[in-house]
C-alpha cells in the first residue's frame, strides 16, 4: 500500500500542471478634482442708524471637496466710507463659527483648513455696520472661491 501511495505522487509531481490561459488589461484611472460650493438664501440687512450702528443676516451653503482647501471671500464694489460689511463662515468640517472677516474688492481668506467633506447647510452671518451714513440702499454681491 505505501509503494501504492509513493507510486502515485511521483507521478502526480511529474506531470507538469496545466496552466490556463492568461489575459491582462490596463486600465486607465482618473481622479478628479472635486471642489464645489454654492449659496443659497436671501440675507437682507435692514439699519435704522437712529436707533443702531450695525445690523445683521444670515445665509446659508453647501460645499463638497475631495482635497485640502480654504474658501476665500470678497465683494464686487467698494462700500461707501463709513460702511463696514462683514462675514463669517460655519467652518464645514468642525461646526463652529470662524473668525469674522471685513470684506472688500481683494479676496480673503474666510475659512482655513478645509479637508475632504460634502457638508450642507453651513451657516453664513453676515454683519454691517455703519457711521455717519444717514442713507443708502443698495447691493452687494459677496463671491465665494474655493482655493488651495
Amino acid at each position: 500500500m505505501k509503494k501504492c501511495l509513493v507510486i502515485i505522487c511521483l507521478i502526480l509531481l511529474s506531470v507538469p500542471a496545466y496552466a490556463g490561459a492568461v489575459a491582462t488589461q490596463r486600465v486607465k484611472i482618473i481622479v478628479e478634482r472635486i471642489a464645489e460650493i454654492d449659496v443659497y438664501g436671501n440675507p437682507e440687512i435692514y439699519l435704522n442708524v437712529a436707533k443702531d450702528k450695525e445690523s445683521h443676516a444670515e445665509g446659508s451653503y453647501n460645499i463638497t471637496v475631495n482635497s485640502n482647501v480654504q474658501i476665500l471671500a470678497n465683494i464686487d464694489q467698494r462700500l461707501p466710507e463709513g460702511m463696514s460689511f462683514f462675514v463669517s463662515l460655519q467652518h464645514p468640517n468642525k461646526g463652529s463659527f470662524c473668525p469674522e472677516v471685513l470684506l472688500s474688492e481683494d479676496p480673503k481668506p474666510v475659512a482655513k483648513d478645509i479637508s475632504p467633506v460634502a457638508a450642507r447647510d453651513n451657516g453664513i452671518n453676515y454683519r454691517l455696520t455703519c457711521e455717519n451714513i444717514d442713507n443708502y440702499e443698495g447691493e452687494v454681491c459677496v463671491t465665494f472661491t474655493v482655493t488651495d
